[in-house]
């Protein structure tokens, strides 16, 4: 009885360190915009033992941070099941407990990696769609940055909401003033991050996606679809077009903002999407039909009420 004893209070105090944290990531099926997202983060956030939840409508994925002593990925699973959407595990990237040595994902030098590498909170987000990087506010300053000799990269996330600048050497990181003025300068306001925030960013900058002064554009193309699919949504009942000539008045419409939103204005940022919308459109629609089009693009790019984001 009393060997039972020990072995119950060596289990007791084993049994902590057992736990882990761990990341799962989880293709769902069955969202259609970004509410279903987010209601799946809101009820997932509400399971004991979950730390973390981060939606990406777009992927259609769900990353979850969360103490393996207390709840599993089955239960996870389950819990989006109730919403009505269905989820597989996708991946796991490394999590807190892993073995000593590089961890997956990661390059072998992370340590030295992660000193010479800031975040900043910013407001570079899309006005039209939601979790969404603007392209064209993030590319001067990005551009801006990447000219400074002691900036190796400067990248945005795919939302618009972190900034990440890889220094040429782990001292320079000291520069983050130099960041904060580039934005003051255009009006914007970057915070640095620290603690927990800012190693969470860290953690992401390894999986998620990154977005230098080269690659914004592909946030530019995301954003004209969303603008083109919701300008031709509010006017299409007036319009009165087959469904084959709506399709290709969107795809019109999506190339012709995107060349928009992408043209290279120097530090100057492209916002008007519906600048050469006539011209566009224009051999799509007669002229009843182009002013219906106008008066849609009239109330603005961004979602009105009622419509998704």
């Amino acid at each position: 009885m009393k060997k039972l004893s020990i072995v119950l209070v060596a289990l007791a105090v084993a049994w902590p360190l057992l736990a882990a944290t761990r990341t799962a990531a989880f293709e769902v099926t069955g969202w259609t915009c970004g509410s279903c997202a987010s209601a799946t983060r809101i009820a997932l956030k509400k399971l004991d033992g979950v730390e973390d939840v981060r939606t990406d409508h777009e992927k259609k994925e769900v990353l979850v941070t969360y103490d393996d002593s207390q709840v599993t990925t089955d239960r996870l699973v389950q819990a989006i099941a109730k919403l009505g959407y269905k989820a597989t595990v996708k991946a796991t990237p490394a999590s807190s407990a892993s073995s000593p040595g590089p961890q997956a994902g990661k390059p072998a030098d992370a340590p030295v990696f992660s000193e010479r590498v800031s975040f900043f909170e910013v407001p570079l987000e899309c006005g039209a769609a939601e979790r969404l990087g603007c392209g064209s506010a993030s590319k001067p300053v990005l551009k801006a940055l990447e000219r400074d000799p002691r900036v190796k990269e400067a990248k945005i996330n795919h939302a618009g909401t972190v900034l990440a600048v890889v220094w040429n050497e782990p001292e320079a990181s000291s520069a983050a003033s130099t960041v904060e003025a580039a934005f003051k300068t255009r009006d914007l306001e970057a915070t640095l991050l620290r603690g927990p925030a800012r190693d969470r960013a860290l953690k992401e900058y390894g999986f998620d996606r990154w977005y230098g002064s080269a690659e914004v554009d592909r946030l530019s193309e995301r954003e004209a679809q969303v603008i083109a699919a919701r300008l031709v949504n509010r006017a299409k009942a007036r319009l009165e077009l087959a469904p084959e000539r709506l399709e290709a008045l969107t795809n019109d419409l999506s190339g012709g903002i995107a060349a928009i939103l992408t043209r290279d204005k120097g530090e100057v940022c492209a916002r008007d999407p519906f600048e050469e919308l006539t011209k566009i459109a224009g051999k799509h629609l007669n002229q009843r039909q182009l002013a219906e089009l106008l008066k849609a693009a009239g109330q603005g790019a961004g979602a009105l009420p009622g419509e998704t984001r």
